[in-house]
């Protein structure tokens, strides 16, 4: 299974908003400096998600791009389905109109069908704040208010 490079410019750049303060927005030049995106791409995959309502943006001074929910709602198979429509689908090369039966379609079908619902309850599951939280020492201890 393969991400586009525009799915994972996205996950960096709402992982980057997910780490600073919810009332603190990033500008998009300063989004781009901390992502290695470039401006010019990062605007399009900026507007599509704050089209699907996971990003906020706020002009004028002290303006740019925030989360628009929690970072502990927005999953990363919500950001992806954004950036590249459905999530895995294995499955599906396995059942062409084209293609004869032949000894373990069945089961190759059955077997990959299981991975795809196994990938994509991942995906649904996991939430930005779930990941920020695999990159914090286990032995520190932090207090959310």
């Amino acid at each position: 299974m393969r991400f586009s490079k525009k799915t994972e410019y996205a996950l960096r750049a709402v992982l980057i908003l997910a780490d600073h303060p919810p009332n603190q927005t990033l500008q998009i030049q300063e989004l781009s400096s901390i992502s290695g995106v470039s401006v010019k791409f990062l605007e399009q995959i900026l507007l599509a998600l704050k089209k699907e309502g996971i990003l906020r943006s706020k002009r004028g001074v002290g303006g740019g791009y925030q989360l628009d929910l929690p970072a502990r709602s927005i999953t990363l198979g919500q950001v992806i389905r954004v950036m590249d429509g459905d999530l895995c689908n294995l499955s599906s090369t396995t059942t062409s109109h084209d293609t004869p039966a032949y000894a373990g379609s069945s089961g190759l079908q059955t077997r990959f069908s299981e991975i795809d619902t196994q990938i994509n309850q991942v995906l649904n599951d996991t939430s930005l704040e779930e990941i920020l939280s695999m990159d914090r020492p286990k032995d520190v201890l932090a207090f959310d208010i």
